[in-house]
C-alpha cells in the first residue's frame, strides 16, 4: 500500500529494479470508498504483488498507511491444498471477515464444477471464484498484526486474483471499517 498520487512511481520502480512485469490493473470500488491496484508478477513468475493505492481520507489503504507508518505490505497469501480443512483445524482460532450472507444464494450458478461442499463453504464465509477452466476459493483475516491481515487460497486449475470476489471483499472491509468507526454507517 502507498500513499495516494505514488503508484506509479512504485509501480515503476518495482520495474526498474527488481524485473517484474505488469500483471493486470484493478479499480476497485466500495460503497464509499475505493482503491487503485496494479498487480506485479516476480521475474521467475513463482509470486505477485498488489501495489494499492487508496481513493478517499478514509479508504482502507489510507487507514493501513496511517496505522503502519507509511508504505507496506498489506497481507500475505498463503495457499493450501484443502482450504476447508485447514478451516476446521484453525477452528475459529482467527477471525476472517464476515461476507454478506446473499453473496452465496447463486453461488453455483456464478460457478459452476466447485467440488467442495457449498454448505461449508457458506458456513465458513469462503470467498470462490472460477471459469471455465478452474476456480479458487479464499478467505482473508481481520487485521491481526496492526493493519496487516493474511489470506488463505486454494487453488482448481485457476491462477487468476480472484476478481470476482473483489465486490464482496470490499463490502466485507468497509463493513469491519464501520464497526471499527473508521467509516460512518451508510
Amino acid at each position: 500500500n502507498v500513499p495516494k498520487g505514488g503508484l506509479q512511481a512504485w509501480v515503476d520502480f518495482y520495474q526498474r529494479v527488481f524485473g517484474f512485469t505488469p500483471v493486470r490493473t484493478f479499480d476497485i470500488r466500495g460503497q464509499q470508498t475505493g482503491l487503485t491496484s496494479h498487480a506485479l508478477r516476480s521475474p521467475d513468475g513463482s509470486f505477485c504483488i498488489p501495489i494499492n493505492e487508496g481513493d478517499e481520507s478514509t479508504s482502507q489503504i489510507e487507514e493501513y498507511l496511517r496505522e503502519y507508518g507509511g508504505p507496506g505490505i498489506q497481507h500475505l497469501a498463503f495457499l493450501t491444498d484443502d482450504l476447508l480443512d485447514s478451516l476446521d483445524r484453525l477452528d475459529g482460532a482467527v477471525e476472517t471477515l464476515d461476507i454478506d450472507e446473499d453473496y452465496y444464494t447463486h453461488l453455483s450458478e456464478r460457478v459452476h464444477g466447485v467440488r467442495e461442499d457449498l454448505g461449508r463453504i457458506r458456513a465458513h464465509q469462503v470467498l470462490v471464484d472460477g471459469d471455465d477452466e478452474g476456480y479458487l476459493l479464499q478467505i482473508f483475516t481481520k487485521n491481526l498484526i496492526g493493519p496487516i491481515f493474511f489470506e488463505m487460497i486454494q487453488r482448481r486449475n485457476h491462477a487468476s486474483f480472484g476478481e470476482g470476489n473483489f465486490g464482496a471483499l470490499f463490502r466485507s472491509i468497509e463493513r469491519d471499517q464501520e464497526r471499527r468507526g473508521v467509516l460512518q454507517a451508510g
